[in-house]
């Protein structure tokens, strides 16, 4: 559905009362997504995987050639497989739309 669709991630909140808020937006491709398990497979091309904080709420914008689609989320998994290195974010509250003049 959204395979291979640019897509970037950016940190909206720390779930941890100490945790490090990272305001940089990191550039993805989505590899695949999954409905079933409303988790999304993203490549994460060189930005290194402890970048990735398993304790914060998410953004993440998809982007095709007509919409931007929106989604909130979490990062429950992050690893290196022989595609680079890889983050799963698991959605939260839906897929929102905002349209690309």
């Amino acid at each position: 559905m959204y395979e291979r669709c640019p897509a970037s991630l950016r940190m909206k909140r720390v779930i941890l009362q100490n945790g490090h808020f990272n305001e940089n937006e990191y550039k993805c491709q989505v590899i695949t997504y999954n409905s079933e398990e409303e988790s999304i497979y993203l490549l994460t091309g060189d930005n290194e995987l402890p970048l990735f904080s398993l304790d914060a709420l998410y953004e993440c914008t998809l982007k095709t050639e007509t919409e931007e689609i929106l989604c909130e989320g979490v990062i429950k998994e992050r690893y290196f497989n022989k595609l680079g290195r890889i983050v799963v974010l698991y959605v939260r509250n839906g897929f929102y739309k905002n349209p690309v003049n």
